[in-house]
């Protein structure tokens, strides 16, 4: 079976690194799905679900804006942050909607404050879809230690 090495790299470590038979990322212009001997490719990523095909079976990540990099025998994901779908903190990532919604209807006339609150909550909401989407079953995480 044909595999690729794929990496995903967070601004305090690398948080997943191995051979992978395909990656499938959120991008502006919808999802892409990365194979081995894929062309180049030079893409932002957009917060939500990063899955990755692994010995047949999947594993997913909640990934952050970034950059991902292809060039055909490596894939590298450099992102704000990521998390295993089983290590979403559900309660947290809640609490994080909360303080992002009371940032929008305080009627900020800052711009990017409102614009940050908005990324905040994607992100969250992102995060918390994640988790209970995989909360029963799915593959344990083979992310790197620190």
């Amino acid at each position: 079976m044909k595999q690729i090495q794929f990496k995903i790299v967070t601004p305090e470590k690398v948080l997943y690194e191995g051979m992978v038979e395909g990656v499938s990322f959120p991008t502006p212009d919808g999802e892409i799905t990365v194979l081995p001997h894929h062309i180049p490719l030079i893409s932002a990523v957009k917060p939500g679900e990063l899955k990755i095909k692994k010995d047949g079976k999947e594993e997913f990540f909640s990934v952050t804006s970034g950059v991902v990099e292809v060039d055909g025998t490596t894939i590298t994901l450099l992102t704000d942050a990521a998390e295993h779908a089983t290590a979403v903190d559900e309660k947290r990532a809640e609490e994080a909607v909360k303080r992002a919604q009371a940032i929008m209807s305080e009627q900020r006339h800052d711009e990017e404050g409102y614009a940050e609150a908005v990324a905040q909550m994607e992100r969250a909401l992102s995060r918390i879809k994640i988790a209970k989407k995989h909360r029963h079953g799915g593959s344990k995480p083979t992310f790197n230690d620190e």
